[in-house]
């Protein structure tokens, strides 16, 4: 049996990602972007129940599917969605001192995820979720 492509070329397609990333939220480095990147996953991951969490992760590429998972602590009780300006605040939050997450950090963040998933995929995906889910990843907030 054949390595799949999305494997196969893992590491290139997080690279530009990172990149993709770190240009849409203006940053200077992708180590930057990365706290921006762990911090949007939390806060999208800690409204989530487990079967969905699950189901939108597997709807990303190999290495960002691997991003979303790390270090997920699963809660007692999931926590509501709310406004985007609470919800990019929350980013804000995450890993403060090491943070530079602005407002607007979840939609630059979902429009650069949109441009390196399958569409069709991800949107199969999050159409099984709640409707506050699907606009989370909303790039228009």
């Amino acid at each position: 049996m054949t390595v799949p492509i999305d494997y196969r070329q893992a590491s290139a397609d997080f690279d530009r990602f990172m990149v993709d990333l770190r240009e849409a939220l203006e940053l200077q480095t992708t180590h930057q972007a990365w706290g921006v990147l762990l911090g949007v996953f939390d806060t999208f991951r800690r409204r989530l129940e487990a079967r969905d969490a699950l189901r939108f992760a597997r709807a990303l590429p190999p290495l960002l599917r691997s991003v979303f998972v790390q270090d997920w602590h699963m809660l007692d009780q999931t926590l509501p969605f709310a406004s985007r300006a609470a919800l990019d605040a929350e980013v804000m939050a995450y890993h403060r001192d090491h943070q530079l997450a602005q407002p607007g950090c979840i939609a630059a963040t979902a429009a650069t995820l949109w441009q390196h998933v399958d569409k069709e995929r991800l949107s199969a995906a999050l159409g099984k979720m709640p409707a506050e889910a699907r606009e989370f990843w909303h790039a228009d907030g």
